[in-house]
C-alpha cells in the first residue's frame, strides 16, 4: 500500500479538479491510499475507494499579480516586486504551509507528495516535500511561466506530469530535463460521460425549442477563456440563423463581476435573449449534447482542453483555438475546426460553416467520437501510477 498526499492549490472549481476526480476514481484502493487537501471547499471529491481523507488547507498567499503586498512593493522594487513579495511569502505564510505539509506527511507515513496544477502555484507543497524528504510530483495542468523562482522550485521536483506537449515545453524552459517529465494527457470515461447526455432535458430547462440551432461554450468565466471573442462572433452568426448560444460555467471566485460584464456586452451587441448564461451546470454532458456546435475560444494557449474530449464523447463538432494542448487534440478538418486565437472573423466563419453544413457536422462529430477513445481515463491513470511506482519503489 502506497500513501499519496495530493494538494490541490487551484483558484477554485474547474477542469483541474474535475480531471483529478476522474483520476482518483480509477485508482486501485488495494494499492493506493490518497489523502487529498484543497485550498478551497469543494464537493466534487469525497472520501471513498482509494481516497482515505479529504479536507481543506487554505493557502494564504502574499504574492501574485494584484496582491496587496506586491502592489505596495512595486514603487520600491519595480519589476522585482514579484520576487520580493514571493520572498516575504516564503519566509512567512509559505513556510507555515510547507511545515504543515511536511508534518502531515510524517505523521501519516506518506510515501509521495503531489501538487495538482502547476509548479509556481504549488511552491509551498514542493518545499514541504523537501522538508519531509519525500519525492514530489507536480501534475502540471497549466503552462509554466519562465523565471528564476519557477526554475528554483522546479529543481526540487522529482517528476512533472504534463497534460500536453505544450505544457511539457514550458516545463523544459525552466531547466527540467526530459527524463523528469512524463506526458500524461487528460483522460475521460467517454461511455460513462455520454450516458447522461440528455439534450432534450437541457433544452427544456432553458427554454430552447427543438428547431433552434444552438452554439455552446463551456468554460470557467475567466478572461483568457475567450468569452468576449465568442460573443462578438455570435453577434455576427446568431441573427443569420435565428440561433441561440449557451454559455455554461461560473466564476472561480464567485464574485459575479465578469458575468455582469459579459451580460452587458451581450446586450450592447444586440444579442438580447439569444445568449443564455447558465452558470455552473452539474451535468455538462446534457449541455454539450444540446448544441449543434461547441466552441473553445481561449485567447491564451489552453494547457489541454478537457471540454474538447467531452464534446467529442457526445458526438458534437468542435471549433477550437489553434494553440496549446487544444491544437494537439483537434485535427483540423477531420474531427474539428481550428481557428487563430482571438480572431473573431475566423471564429465566426467556422461557426457559420458548421451551422450551414449538417453533413460536415455529422462527419466531424463521428470522427471525434472515434478519437476520444485514445484519451481513456484508464490510460491516464496508468501513466500516473507508473510515475508513482517508479518514485516509491523500495
Amino acid at each position: 500500500m502506497k500513501r499519496i498526499l495530493i494538494v490541490e492549490n487551484g483558484a477554485g472549481f474547474g477542469g483541474a479538479l474535475t480531471s483529478l476526480a476522474s483520476l482518483l476514481e480509477r485508482l486501485d484502493p488495494a494499492r493506493f491510499e490518497v489523502h487529498l487537501f484543497s485550498s478551497y471547499p469543494q464537493k466534487i471529491i469525497t472520501a471513498g475507494g482509494a481516497v482515505r481523507r479529504v479536507g481543506v488547507w487554505e493557502r494564504k498567499r502574499l504574492y501574485g499579480l494584484g496582491s496587496r503586498l506586491e502592489l505596495a512593493l512595486r514603487p520600491i522594487f519595480r519589476q522585482r516586486a514579484g520576487n520580493a513579495s514571493f520572498l516575504a511569502d516564503h519566509l512567512s505564510t509559505g513556510r507555515m504551509f510547507a511545515k504543515k505539509t511536511a508534518a502531515y506527511a510524517r505523521v501519516n507515513h506518506i510515501d509521495l507528495i503531489q501538487g495538482n496544477n502547476g509548479i509556481l502555484i504549488n511552491d509551498a507543497v514542493i518545499l514541504g516535500a523537501a522538508r519531509a524528504k519525500l519525492p514530489c510530483v507536480i501534475h502540471a495542468r497549466s503552462g509554466e511561466y519562465p523565471g528564476r523562482v519557477g526554475a528554483w522550485l522546479a529543481a526540487r521536483v522529482a517528476r512533472v506530469l504534463a497534460v500536453s506537449n505544450y505544457v511539457a515545453d514550458t516545463v523544459r524552459k525552466l531547466g527540467v530535463l526530459g527524463e523528469r517529465i512524463a506526458l500524461a494527457p487528460e483522460g475521460l470515461d467517454a461511455p460513462r460521460f455520454a450516458k447522461s447526455a440528455d439534450a432534450q432535458a437541457f433544452r427544456t430547462r432553458y427554454g430552447l425549442s427543438d428547431d433552434c440551432p444552438v452554439i455552446g461554450m463551456v468554460a470557467c468565466l475567466v478572461g483568457w477563456k475567450g468569452h468576449e471573442v465568442f460573443l462578438r462572433a455570435c453577434a455576427d452568426v446568431l441573427p443569420r440563423f435565428n440561433a441561440k448560444s449557451v454559455i455554461v460555467g461560473g466564476e472561480p471566485d464567485g464574485s459575479g463581476r465578469y458575468l455582469a460584464k459579459l451580460r452587458t456586452m451581450a446586450r450592447d451587441l444586440g444579442l438580447g435573449e439569444r445568449v443564455v448564461f447558465t452558470g455552473h451546470e452539474p451535468d455538462v454532458a446534457q449541455a454539450l449534447a444540446a448544441c449543434q456546435v461547441v466552441v473553445h475560444a481561449s485567447t491564451s494557449p489552453e494547457p489541454f482542453g478537457r471540454v474538447l474530449l467531452e464534446a467529442m464523447a457526445v458526438g458534437r463538432p468542435v471549433v477550437a483555438a489553434r494553440a496549446g494542448g487544444a491544437a494537439e487534440v483537434v485535427e483540423h478538418g477531420r474531427d474539428g475546426l481550428l481557428v487563430a486565437p482571438g480572431n473573431v472573423g475566423e471564429l465566426a466563419r467556422a461557426m457559420r460553416l458548421l451551422l450551414e453544413d449538417a453533413p460536415l457536422r455529422t462527419s466531424l462529430g463521428r470522427a471525434g467520437r472515434e478519437k476520444v477513445g485514445r484519451y481513456s481515463i484508464e490510460n491516464h491513470a496508468a501513466r500516473v501510477e507508473a510515475v508513482w511506482d517508479a518514485l516509491t519503489a523500495r
